[in-house]
């Protein structure tokens, strides 16, 4: 796959996750050539930092366990 493509494409991913309440420190990158456009996401979330993005994917509600 281009470099270029694949940099537009991860950059693009980590944009979203950003826009979505995503930390800052959320990295995005393609781990495997062989499957060009699947992406890898690496973020470290604390137990606050999880709440919240739960809370805020679920529309202000925790999903039950």
């Amino acid at each position: 796959m281009n470099e270029t493509l694949n940099a537009l494409i991860c950059r693009h991913a980590r944009n979203l996750l950003l826009a979505q309440g995503w930390p800052e420190e959320t990295d995005v990158d393609q781990r495997n050539p062989k499957y060009p456009g699947w992406i890898s996401i690496y973020v470290l979330l604390d137990a606050p930092r999880l709440a919240t993005l739960l809370v805020n994917r679920h529309g202000g509600v925790l999903p039950p366990h």
